[in-house]
C-alpha cells in the first residue's frame, strides 16, 4: 500500500511540466540517496563553481592527474628517444637518431662483442711493448713516452648526437734516436709488418711507398705529404696496420728524418708537436688508435639505448 506521507517524484506530481517545456524545472540528478527518504538534489540544487577559487596543492584533483600522465608519458617517449618536435631531420621510424648510442648504423653489435675499453688500452699497451722488446736489441734504439696515457676523446655519431663510445689512443712511444739509412729503414718496416700480421692486424701498408702511386696527381700528393717522390728522399715514412676483430685499431709506426726537409714546412710542424708532448723531432714513433671503444659503465645503458633502434630506419641522408 503507498503512503501517502512519503514525497512523491516530480514525475508523479500532477501539474508539474517536465524539464524544457514552458515552466519546467530542471530534472533531478539520480535517484533518492541511498538511505533516505528525500529524493537527490537536482541540477539547479547543485552549487556554482566559483571560478576565481584555485584548489589547493596537496588536493591534487583532475588537472593534477593529467599533468602526472603527461609528464609519465613524455618520460616514456624521452626514453624512446622521442623529443617533443617530432618533426626534427633526426627523427625516423619513430626514434630521433641523434640519441643513437653508437657512431653509425648496425654497429652497436660490434661494439657490445668487441673488448671493452679497458681491455683495449691494456691490449694496445702490451702490443706495443713487445714491438719495442723485437726493435731494440737489432736497431739500437731506446724509447720515451710521451703524452697522456692513454688520451680518451667522446665521439659523435652520424646524426649529430653524441656517442656513448670514445676513441682511446696510446701515449706515443719514441726513438730517443733517429734512423737515417733507408735500407735498414725498410728492415725496421719488414719486421714490424711481420709482427703486426702475427698479432692479427691486417691491411699493413707503407703509406709513403712510390709504388703505390699511380699517375701525376698521386705523386705530387705524395710529396706533399711525405716530402718526396722517392723513400730515399722522403721526410716521413708511415706505416700502418688494422684490426677489426677485436676492437676498431689502427697502428702507426713513423720514421721522421728532417735532413730532407727541404721546404721548412716539416720541420715547423715537428717543432710544434715537440713543444707540445716533448722528445726529439727525428724519429721513429709507434702509436695505436682505437675507435668505438666502449667503457665498461657505460655498457648496460648503451644495451638498453640500442635496443630501442632495432629494426628501425635512420632517416634519408
Amino acid at each position: 500500500m503507498r503512503d501517502d506521507s512519503a514525497p512523491v517524484h516530480d514525475d508523479e506530481t500532477p501539474g508539474v511540466p517536465d524539464y524544457g517545456t514552458p515552466g519546467g524545472v530542471p530534472a533531478r540528478v539520480g535517484g533518492p540517496v541511498y538511505g533516505s527518504a528525500r529524493p537527490s538534489g537536482t541540477v539547479s540544487d547543485a552549487p556554482a563553481t566559483d571560478l576565481e577559487a584555485q584548489p589547493d596543492d596537496d588536493e591534487g584533483g583532475f588537472a593534477d592527474f593529467l599533468d602526472a600522465v603527461q609528464d609519465r608519458a613524455q618520460a616514456v617517449l624521452s626514453d624512446l628517444g622521442i623529443g617533443p618536435d617530432d618533426d626534427l631531420p633526426t627523427v625516423s621510424d619513430g626514434v630521433d637518431w641523434s640519441h643513437y648510442p653508437g657512431t653509425r648504423l648496425h654497429d652497436a653489435e660490434f661494439a657490445l662483442a668487441a673488448l671493452s675499453q679497458e681491455q683495449t688500452i691494456e691490449r694496445n699497451e702490451a702490443l706495443l711493448a713487445r714491438l719495442r722488446d723485437a726493435i731494440t736489441p737489432r736497431f739500437g734504439l731506446s724509447w720515451g713516452l710521451f703524452g697522456e696515457i692513454p688520451r680518451i676523446e667522446p665521439e659523435a655519431n652520424d646524426w649529430g648526437g653524441e656517442s656513448l663510445l670514445e676513441t682511446c689512443t696510446t701515449g706515443t712511444w719514441r726513438s730517443t734516436a733517429r734512423l737515417t739509412n733507408p735500407l735498414v729503414k725498410k728492415q725496421l718496416v719488414d719486421l714490424v709488418s711481420g709482427l703486426l700480421e702475427a698479432e692479427g692486424f691486417h691491411d699493413v701498408t707503407l703509406r709513403n711507398d712510390p709504388a703505390r702511386a699511380s699517375g701525376q696527381a698521386a705523386l705530387d700528393e705524395l710529396k706533399r705529404e711525405f716530402g718526396g717522390t722517392q723513400l730515399k728522399d722522403q721526410v716521413i715514412w708511415s706505416l700502418v696496420a688494422r684490426e677489426s676483430v677485436h676492437s676498431d685499431s689502427e697502428f702507426e709506426l713513423t720514421i721522421i728524418e728532417l735532413k730532407h726537409d727541404r721546404t721548412g714546412r716539416f720541420l715547423e710542424a715537428a717543432r710544434a708537436r715537440a713543444e707540445l708532448r716533448g722528445g726529439p723531432m727525428s724519429s721513429v714513433d709507434l702509436e695505436i688508435v682505437s675507435r668505438g671503444t666502449l667503457p665498461t659503465e657505460s655498457a648496460a645503458e648503451f644495451r638498453e639505448r640500442a635496443r630501442r633502434y632495432d629494426d628501425r630506419e635512420p632517416p634519408a641522408p
